[in-house]
């Protein structure tokens, strides 16, 4: 079986929600922002900085946008680190640099684009001293100097405000984390393409998985087949929750070396990341016949996840999906069933607002991807479990998952 993911077509758009952000940003009174985090960096840029993954306490990259043209960023990295600008977007209006690395350009020696680029930026330009005095550049470079700037508060330097109005006293800064992720709720018909491509990689790796099961065969080889897949694939493991049987109830301890065994059940709550955004899926696959407790507590889960999917539409609460879909699982079997949330949105991050949660009131808007889910764990037996991404379209939910959303059986 091939796992090469359908692909999005140069011209399918841009990532970047332009319009939604200079709303939510102007109506927060907001004239730009500076993002700070791997998943807002790339997500206003294109260039996902891998050093914010090998040093997340101390890595500092930023993008610093108009909320007029949020597209047209300024993005701002170490000098070590300006190769990776390469991949940043057409749009960006100005790349910036901070610190020291050394690189040469010999005299005679011919230069392709790439190479001219990064020169360019770092040989041919002034290295900031520090990230502080790039970002101060880049301000007056976006004309945001003297007006309110909003900043990405959860990026590793967590003085960043005091120490952005120490050096630009004329200018407001206000944390801005949440209303960046309130901008990425609603996906772009090009970001959903792109979670569509996650999630196809993250089905042909489980088919992969499940047609290896055999008996015998441990919880951690089955999840190497799976990361082997992902990885053939070009997408990064994020996590392989497969466990067997009653191993589902302590489902985040590692896959070990229990055995597979006729009567079993295979576990799957699986996702990874793939050109910058994520999937996250879950199935139960029986190995032989099912008992009739399992076949009954799955059915009863994947109704409270069709009453959740079938609540699913634009104006909708997320505690209105919630309810919907405890209310069923109860009805259909389950009726101690008891969830904090029943889905959540999926993008850049693996969970994203809003919460299908009983407490969040905030209403579904059309572009929105979700995961959803209504998982069952029970000590001594394990659970029953089952994820789907949907996206809300403008008269309902749309699931996008392709694999069956029956019980499957293979034979043992």
């Amino acid at each position: 079986m091939s796992i090469t993911p359908e692909t999005v077509t140069a011209g399918s758009g841009q990532l970047i929600n332009a319009q939604r952000a200079r709303d939510l940003l102007l109506q927060d009174g907001l004239d730009g922002i500076v993002a700070a985090t791997l998943e807002n960096i790339f997500y206003f840029s294109g260039v996902w900085n891998f050093g914010h993954e090998l040093f997340p306490y101390t890595a500092e990259s930023y993008v610093v946008a108009n909320a007029d043209d949020v597209a047209a960023g300024t993005i701002i990295m170490s000098m070590g680190e300006a190769d990776m600008m390469l991949a940043g977007n057409s749009t960006l209006k100005t790349a910036l640099v901070y610190g020291s690395f050394f690189r040469v350009a010999p005299p005679g020696v011919t230069l392709d684009s790439d190479e001219e680029r990064v020169k360019a930026i770092t040989l041919d330009s002034p290295s900031a001293a520090t990230s502080v005095d790039a970002l101060a550049k880049a301000i007056e470079q976006q004309a945001l100097r003297g007006g309110v700037v909003g900043i990405d508060e959860r990026g590793a330097n967590r003085s960043l405000i005091e120490s952005l109005a120490a050096r630009l006293p004329d200018t407001t800064f206000r944390p801005a984390a949440e209303v960046l992720r309130r901008i990425r709720m609603v996906k772009t018909p090009a970001e959903q393409l792109r979670l569509i491509e996650a999630l196809r990689v993250t089905e042909a790796a489980f088919e992969l998985t499940t047609a290896a099961a055999y008996a015998g065969i441990t919880e951690r080889e089955l999840k190497r087949v799976f990361d082997t897949a992902l990885v053939a694939a070009g997408a990064k493991p994020a996590f392989a929750l497969i466990r067997f049987g009653r191993g589902m109830a302590l489902g985040q301890v590692e896959p070990g070396e229990t055995k597979l065994e006729r009567g079993d059940y295979i576990w799957y709550d699986i996702g990874c990341t793939y050109r910058g955004y994520r999937s996250d899926i879950g199935r139960i696959v029986s190995f032989g016949e099912p008992s009739p407790r399992l076949r009954d507590l799955f059915a009863a889960s994947k109704l409270g996840q069709d009453a959740a999917i079938e609540t699913m539409r634009p104006g909708v609460e997320a505690r209105e999906v919630f309810d919907a879909a405890v209310a069923r699982v109860r009805a259909a079997g389950i009726p101690h069933y008891e969830r904090h949330h029943v889905g959540h949105g999926i993008g850049t991050e693996f969970y994203e607002p809003p919460l299908l949660a009983p407490s969040i009131g905030i209403p579904l808007e059309e572009g929105m991807v979700f995961e959803v889910e209504t998982p069952y764990y029970e000590l001594g037996f394990g659970g029953t479990f089952i994820e789907d991404t949907v996206i809300i379209r403008p008269h309902g939910a749309e699931i996008v998952t392709r694999i069956d959303r029956g019980l499957r059986v293979i034979d043992a």
